[in-house]
């Protein structure tokens, strides 16, 4: 019997920085295993070996604008980098509620969030912010 899918609205992200928790309104959140995949054919043998190589996970987050906090950490970003500082590394958490009431959670630890992007493409639309994150492992919460 088909069940029914869990929607958007049961997820939700949370960004904790060195300065606290951001508390922003995630429209859209993506994530992708990172794979390197080696391939080579070895002398004496027919066919290919495969080996996967881990690479970590990327995250995309899409949000309509509700105030600064997404680009005065970006902008805070700029300066310590500009000044030859590391970027500061956050922790984002995803949440997704299921129906039967349990709770999936994953932890990103030490992402660094990168390619800000910011877009008022007319007057009636809301603003819209972009962004990139990256982190080398994946963990249950």
């Amino acid at each position: 019997m088909a069940k029914d899918r869990i929607l958007g609205s049961s997820a939700t992200i949370e960004l904790y920085t060195p300065n606290g928790v951001l508390s922003i309104e995630v429209d859209s959140f993506s994530k992708n295993q990172k794979h390197e995949i080696k391939t080579w054919h070895p002398l004496g043998e027919v066919g290919e070996h495969h080996q996967v190589i881990y690479k970590g996970w990327e995250m995309d987050f899409k949000t309509g604008k509700i105030d600064d906090q997404i680009a005065n950490f970006f902008d805070t970003l700029d300066q310590m980098l500009l000044a030859g500082q590391a970027a500061p590394r956050v922790r984002v958490v995803e949440t997704i509620k299921h129906f039967d009431g349990n709770n999936e959670v994953w932890i990103y630890p030490d992402t660094v969030l990168y390619g800000y992007k910011g877009d008022a493409s007319n007057a009636e639309d809301e603003i819209k912010e972009e962004f990139k994150g990256a982190c080398t492992k994946r963990i249950r919460g």
